[in-house]
């Protein structure tokens, strides 16, 4: 990624003055006001450096709101199920922040879009991260298929204790556990 060489007028400003550049701007106000109201306190930043800044926080509000609908997404999609949510929810956010870096785009000192390009070291971090994610995700799908299988045999171990204090023949234990279990004994 290409990086400036010196900060932006507005980059130097102090903190709280930033701040108020984002709330006067979610409070609905145009550039041209922001601007006259920087420059009754003194504050001398230029129409265009203002309007990058202003184009920068409306990109960083779109990322925090589509973050914060994946989460709710995420949340809604694995909510009520009893395994591992955090890791899930971990895969696909890792999921989503590889799509963001490999979509992203950065701009130039003019505020045109330019491609992200990405140096060998960092396609290198990438791709172990996509290694991570795929082993990561391998991971949690055989956690999930023993758990089922223990869950399993457990079940038809309960139907074989169950069948034989009742008095069923072993061929009815047999029917019963493949039919309302799915569970096939040798």
């Amino acid at each position: 990624m290409t990086k400036r060489s010196q900060p932006s007028s507005i980059d130097i400003l102090p903190e709280d003055t930033k701040a108020l550049i984002g709330k006067l701007r979610l409070q609905g106000r145009t550039i041209d006001e922001i601007n006259d109201h920087l420059k009754s306190m003194d504050v001398e930043v230029s129409r265009s450096a203002l309007g990058r800044h202003v184009k920068k926080l409306a990109v960083l509000g779109e990322r925090m709101r589509r973050s914060r609908d994946m989460a709710a997404s995420l949340v809604d999609r694995f909510g009520d199920q009893p395994d591992n949510k955090v890791a899930r929810m971990n895969l696909e956010m890792m999921h989503t922040l590889i799509l963001d870096v490999m979509t992203a785009e950065t701009t130039d000192e003019e505020g045109e879009p330019m491609p992200v390009t990405l140096d060998p070291e960092q396609v290198n971090y990438l791709a172990s991260a996509l290694r991570s994610l795929t082993s990561a995700q391998k991971t949690d799908e055989d956690r999930m298929f023993k758990i089922k299988a223990e869950l399993a045999k457990e079940a038809a171990k309960a139907v074989d204790t169950v069948s034989r204090s009742q008095g069923l023949t072993p061929e009815s234990a047999r029917m019963f556990r493949e039919a309302v279990l799915g569970v096939v004994k040798p």
